[in-house]
């Protein structure tokens, strides 16, 4: 049985002069690596400590069948150091240690500084099948600075080619403009990538951000914080289905045009979502109509920043497992009748299905959670018969409490 991750754990960025510890381990060179990686941890070049404790005779490792060290390598889930020292033990643990070492326990993460070393390292075709995650912090490497290698997003993106195993990308902070040579390279290069986040990217156009999309056939998870330039523009693109995707996290405050994408989206499952709070008057219309949409098979539902003034319509979710609303704002100038929104949605819930149901408060102090009315939000939810039943004349304290086994009611203090 498969080690569950730790599900704090994150993977880590590699640090690029450690990867050629990793290249080709063989048995009558370790001395050679000790001795060389010694070397690089006084010089302060070797955070990963790679060194293998020891290494096994071919011999040994030739007696046991190859899917006994690969599921004793699988059991390492997220243990990066330990990975690093797999890889180094014999020839029969470093394809599946350099797998698992890089298709989840670490993350790739180019920038100016390592731009030029990252792309000698493809050159070797040593690494490239193992890649998994890549990070391009592009607002570092498209500036130019003296005596520092340099990157130009649009026309070196094409040397990220030979990366089969790629899935998941992120392209964070790029302000420049897009060129036809990005749009090109990313439909060339990236043809495996199933989990896409923009960070802070400017388009010229929804059709651009649309195009970025549509260029990648197996995208299950998209994650997009970014603005469009032409907030005037009525024309209305022609929008297609992704039909691999069913997590999306849209931060809409600067691109509130993903609105009236997403309803085409109908694979759609799991949808965490946020709106400016300066144009809701806008935006809110458009995110009832995600939901009137989508309700029907949207299986997990996180709303951020909701208020009082711009009420949703959440009566469509009927097959919501579980719903988390974020950035309810019980302050101390805070009244009672303005937070009379969060039992009025609550009192929509009509899935059959839903097992939890989360609420993270913001307080100045702990009397705000009394703001809430929280007899009424009990018999809200004691009508949801999936979940575990709370007595109508309860009252839930919110000070990190729980109700029930499903249901848990937090408050964060800000």
């Amino acid at each position: 049985m498969e080690r569950t991750p730790d599900p704090a754990s994150e993977p880590l960025d590699a640090v690029l002069p450690n990867f050629e510890e990793l290249v080709e381990p063989t048995t009558t060179t370790t001395e050679r690596r000790i001795k060389k990686a010694e070397k690089k941890e006084r010089m302060g070049l070797n955070a990963l400590h790679v060194t293998p404790l020891f290494v096994l005779r071919r011999d040994i490792s030739a007696k046991f069948p190859m899917e006994m060290h690969e599921h004793i390598i699988a059991q390492l889930g997220h243990d990066r150091h330990a990975l690093s020292a797999c890889s180094l033990v014999s020839t029969y643990w470093s394809a599946s240690s350099r797998y698992h070492l890089f298709q989840t326990a670490s993350m790739i993460h180019v920038h100016r500084d390592n731009f030029q070393q990252f792309c000698e390292l493809l050159a070797t075709q040593r690494l490239n099948i193992y890649i998994g995650r890549l990070r391009l912090e592009t607002h570092v490497i498209d500036d130019r600075f003296d005596g520092g290698a340099t990157f130009q997003f649009n026309h070196d993106l094409h040397r990220f080619a030979g990366l089969p195993s790629l899935k998941y990308l992120r392209l964070e902070g790029h302000h420049d403009d897009l060129f036809p040579e990005f749009f090109a390279a990313l439909g060339q290069n990236f043809q495996s990538v199933t989990d896409l986040e923009l960070i802070s990217m400017f388009f010229d156009s929804l059709e651009q951000f649309l195009e970025v999309v549509e260029s990648l056939p197996l995208l299950c998870r998209l994650l997009v914080d970014g603005s469009t330039r032409d907030e005037g523009t009525q024309t209305s693109p022609t929008y297609s289905q992704q039909k691999k995707l069913v997590d999306v996290v849209a931060i809409c405050d600067t691109m509130p045009e993903v609105l009236a994408w997403l309803p085409f989206q109908s694979n759609i499952r799991r949808l965490a979502i946020s709106i400016s709070r300066w144009d809701r008057d806008a935006q809110t219309p458009l995110l009832s109509n995600v939901f009137r949409m989508l309700g029907p098979q949207l299986e997990h539902l996180i709303l951020h920043d909701t208020d009082t003034s711009h009420p949703l319509d959440l009566s469509a979710t009927t097959a919501l497992h579980t719903l988390e609303i974020i950035g309810i704002e019980c302050l101390r100038a805070t009244t009672q009748s303005d937070l009379e929104w969060v039992p009025a949605l609550l009192s929509q819930l009509c899935s059959p299905v839903l097992r939890r149901l989360a609420l993270v408060v913001h307080l100045e102090d702990h009397r705000g959670v009394d703001l809430l009315d929280w007899l009424r939000i009990a018999e809200s939810l004691a009508r949801v018969n999936s979940l575990a039943q709370v007595p109508p004349t309860q009252e839930l304290r919110a000070a990190g409490g729980a109700v029930g086994e499903t249901v848990s009611i937090f408050a964060t203090i800000v």
